[in-house]
């Protein structure tokens, strides 16, 4: 992630719009963090609006942060057939219906919000219990109707 200088001006006078700018930063950045225990795809909900259409930038600032030693990460998720962030969201994981309902924007497919994270092991980058591998609930009964390619 991008370093900016929040520090006032010289003079000890900061321009209202030069603080708004650092406000807005110190806030986008606080949204950008993973939460501890947090786990991947819950990141992931939560920095939607960051998402870039390609790649794994956020799936990075996770690893990072949360899983340190999953070196490998999106290795792993591109033998899954998971090509990036919005590609997870959209077609690597379903919410699990024995917690919640799944609500997904029309448009795009993602999962319209989520409630709190119930939390994985530091290190991990496995989904909590709030999602399932799309691969994995196949083998769920009464999940048939799911096509186990992506």
């Amino acid at each position: 992630m991008d370093d900016y200088d929040f520090s006032a001006d010289d003079d000890g006078m900061e321009d209202p719009e030069d603080r708004e700018d650092r406000e807005f930063w110190q806030l986008a950045g606080s949204l950008m963090t993973p939460h501890p225990n947090e786990c991947l795809v819950c990141f992931l909900m939560r920095a939607v609006s960051g998402l870039e259409d390609t790649g794994f930038a956020m799936t990075r600032v996770f690893q990072e942060h949360n899983a340190p030693r999953a070196t490998n990460l999106g290795g792993r998720l591109l033998q899954m057939g998971i090509y990036g962030d919005v590609h997870l969201l959209q077609s690597g994981v379903v919410a699990n219906g024995l917690l919640r309902e799944d609500l997904r924007c029309a448009d795009c497919n993602i999962p319209v919000g989520a409630p709190p994270c119930i939390g994985v092991r530091r290190g991990s980058t496995q989904p909590c219990r709030l999602w399932i591998w799309r691969r994995d609930a196949t083998l769920i009964p009464g999940t048939d109707w799911l096509d186990p390619s992506y």
